[in-house]
């Protein structure tokens, strides 16, 4: 076994943290066969539940306030469509510690630079132009936009889908990169499962209508006590009814089973070059998807686990022991973190995620030091607002800067339903989860909390106050306290 490990990532985007594991009927042989292999993450989360900040957020292993970006850059309401200037990337340390970096696949964390402006070798990847024809498409139309698909079945061949040609680069790229006698890190980042759901009809046969469910919040859910623009984004997809959703819901598990046979070749190439002995192997995602919680679909803005928990599992012959799980809190930056530990490159600037290595190792042991909140962080985009959610082991905490607040009771209320912020009897929750949010923001320098100058006045006397107070005025408060990314931003 390698001092230094192979570093082999897969990502697929939109994948619902229910789609592995036999945890629903969706069929993922070959990701759930990996994380059997190795450590599977029960409580793993994305920071931000939209494609661009989560991935720059990967990259820089920082909040979008410290990379640069905000939300996404490719639209016009995008804040900032780079990350930036003197960002720092795991990639480029890891290079600069002599490790080989390969890039396949979607990329979407800038518009004006690439996998190469960070510190990755990209592999090109060639494209299929056709895929097939489209079986019952369903559309939708979102008032004030253009009609879209939303999904459809496709009478096409295996050889001829894109995630074939993605899949091929990769492949290819091992080969490649395990001849070059340096340690690698390879990336494979596919666009799958992502709206529109197409998969082929050998794969949507396997999901007899009859046999597929939707989650119970799409029967219960009232919006009653919870901010408006929910029930809004619920009327976004008004014109669709309980068997159409069962429909997207169908499809999106083919389309999700479809990208695991894909990804099945990667990892039996991985096997037959014997790699697996030297290689870290890491299964995770940009974030989820509503596919019918709720009465939704996609993501964005909603608070919901649906968006932001994703699957995620690693692999380590050696080191992870087979068939092992964890109820750590741990979210998709704290890869960047992990990665640059193992392969003793150094330490990224921002600590604003946590080095899993211990939890790998030994993940009985080091739950203990793995944190009791988590900080998720939604910037706004498409007009939409701003919010902060903090999720700990029972409780979630939802900030909505322009709407009432939310509290979810994730033991009593998993479909996440109910929001009791106002109830008497969870008085107590509501003090501790908002203290333990504004502790992250203060910690993680969130400029919505470091310059709020209530924020430290409103935590002294509570969990840490005194500190947190001393710490907020030595890093936002004041032109001299002012933190590095102020100067670049302002």
């Amino acid at each position: 076994m390698a001092a230094r490990p192979n570093i082999l990532l897969i990502t697929g985007d939109h994948l619902d943290w229910n789609t592995i594991c036999g945890r629903s009927v969706c069929r993922t042989p070959n990701m759930t066969r990996l994380a059997g292999q190795g450590l599977r993450f029960e409580r793993s989360y994305t920071a931000v539940s939209l494609c661009c900040p989560a991935r720059a957020m990967l990259l820089s292993g920082a909040y979008g306030w410290h990379n640069g970006v905000f939300n996404q850059v490719h639209v016009p309401e995008s804040v900032h469509p780079d990350m930036f200037p003197d960002v720092v990337t795991y990639p480029r340390l890891l290079r600069d510690a002599g490790y080989e970096t390969g890039y396949v696949g979607k990329w979407h964390a800038s518009t004006l630079r690439g996998p190469r402006d960070f510190g990755y070798r990209e592999f090109p990847v060639q494209w299929r132009r056709s895929e097939g024809r489209l079986v019952d498409p369903q559309y939708v139309t979102w008032p004030g936009g253009d009609r879209f698909l939303m999904w459809a079945g496709v009478d096409g061949r295996l050889e001829d889908r894109h995630e074939k040609a993605l899949a091929d680069a990769a492949v290819a790229a091992l080969a490649e990169l395990a001849g070059g006698g340096a340690p690698w890190l390879l990336e494979v980042h596919f666009p799958q499962p992502h709206d529109s759901y197409t998969p082929l009809l050998q794969f949507l046969e396997h999901y007899p209508l009859s046999e597929v469910e939707l989650p119970r919040s799409y029967y219960e859910e009232t919006f009653e006590g919870k901010p408006d623009l929910l029930a809004r984004e619920a009327g976004l997809w008004a014109e669709l009814g309980e068997e159409e959703f069962r429909q997207g819901l169908r499809h999106y598990y083919a389309y999700c089973e479809q990208l695991d046979h894909f990804i099945g070749g990667i990892l039996a190439a991985a096997d037959e070059d014997g790699l697996a002995e030297d290689t870290l192997v890491v299964l995770a995602c940009d974030h989820g998807d509503m596919v019918g919680a709720h009465r939704m679909f996609i993501k964005g803005w909603m608070p919901y686990e649906e968006t932001h928990r994703i699957p995620m599992a690693a692999r380590w012959p050696g080191v992870i022991e087979p068939g092992g799980s964890t109820d750590a809190l741990v979210q998709l930056h704290d890869w960047a973190h992990t990665f640059t530990a193992l392969a003793g490159a150094g330490l990224l600037p921002y600590p604003d995620g946590k080095d899993l290595t211990p939890l790998l190792r030994d993940p009985a042991g080091a739950e203990a030091d793995m944190p009791d909140y988590i900080l998720n962080a939604y910037y706004g985009g498409e007009l939409l607002y701003t919010q902060r959610i903090a999720i700990g082991h029972r409780y979630k905490y939802v900030f909505n800067g322009f709407a009432r607040d939310e509290l979810y009771d994730l033991e009593e209320d998993p479909g996440e339903v109910r929001n009791v912020i106002d109830e008497p009897a969870c008085a107590e929750a509501v003090r501790e989860t908002r203290d333990a949010l504004w502790e992250l923001m203060i910690k993680y320098d969130d400029p919505y909390a470091m310059h709020r100058y209530g924020a430290a006045r409103y935590l002294k006397g509570h969990s840490g106050g005194a500190d947190l107070e001393y710490r907020a005025q030595g890093r936002g408060w004041g032109r001299e306290g002012r933190p590095a990314w102020f100067e670049r931003w302002k």
